[in-house]
């Protein structure tokens, strides 16, 4: 007879139920590791993408509506009414403020661009040379082509950051939907992987269970006695047929 190359307690029921259970508690001690940290990591790289695309787009917003301010203030002194007939140092008052707002209604760009550069919106160093080489050539010859070139920079910049702020807020909502399917996915892995390590520990506790509630033969028993027949059939070649 060819013996098994397997021990013979493998093929027992006792052991198939506690061999189970072993693969399923391994499964949940590796699975944290291999089944539910991916997921977990998917989910918290989508939380992360909305809070950037929100701040960004919050960003965005908050220096446009600077920018509007200061140029709407900048603006306000050419409004000012001084009369058909005014005083000298009236004229010459607002003269000055006007000067003083057309030389520094640039400031207000150069603040914005900084602000769009920390949202990451822009290239600091790309917008800050085109903006300075206009204002140079504006006030080098200052004249209406120059003021209207300046004036398109600034305009064509406050358009551009205003799809950007949109684009950044619409992304940031259309993530939602993505974080909630990582989500729900991360959750059904996480249960799934307590289920099985429940039933594995469940398992090999009632493998347990019976194997103490049914002990077998002492070890060396079963040998003994089938030596002890076989003796006693060498001796008594009878008894076997008697007992046939």
């Amino acid at each position: 007879m060819r013996r098994s190359k397997f021990p013979l307690w493998l093929w027992s029921g006792t052991a198939a139920v506690a061999i189970v259970g072993f693969v399923l508690n391994l499964f949940g001690v590796l699975g944290g590791a291999l089944y539910v940290d991916p997921a977990q990591r998917a989910l918290d790289a989508t939380s992360l993408e909305i809070a950037l695309q929100s701040a960004r787009s919050r960003m965005i917003l908050a220096a446009t509506a600077d920018s509007n301010l200061a140029e709407t203030l900048g603006s306000s002194v050419f409004s000012i009414s001084i009369g058909s007939d005014p005083p000298a140092r009236v004229r010459e008052t607002i003269g000055d403020l006007m000067r003083r707002a057309l030389d520094r209604r640039h400031e207000a760009t150069r603040a914005y661009i900084a602000e769009l550069a920390v949202a990451g919106a822009v290239d600091f160093q790309a917008a800050s040379r085109t903006y300075d080489a206009l204002v140079d050539a504006e006030r080098a010859a200052f004249n209406i082509g120059a003021y209207r070139a300046v004036n398109a920079f600034e305009s064509e910049l406050s358009a551009r950051m205003v799809k950007a702020q949109g684009e950044a807020a619409m992304k940031a909502i259309t993530l939602q939907r993505d974080r909630a399917k990582a989500k729900a996915i991360a959750a059904s892995r996480l249960l799934t992987l307590v289920l099985v390590s429940l039933a594995g520990s469940a398992i090999v506790f009632v493998a347990a269970m019976a194997h103490a509630q049914a002990p077998g033969p002492p070890p060396g028993v079963p040998r003994i006695l089938t030596i002890a027949r076989r003796r006693l059939h060498a001796r008594c070649p009878a008894t076997e047929g008697d007992a046939a």
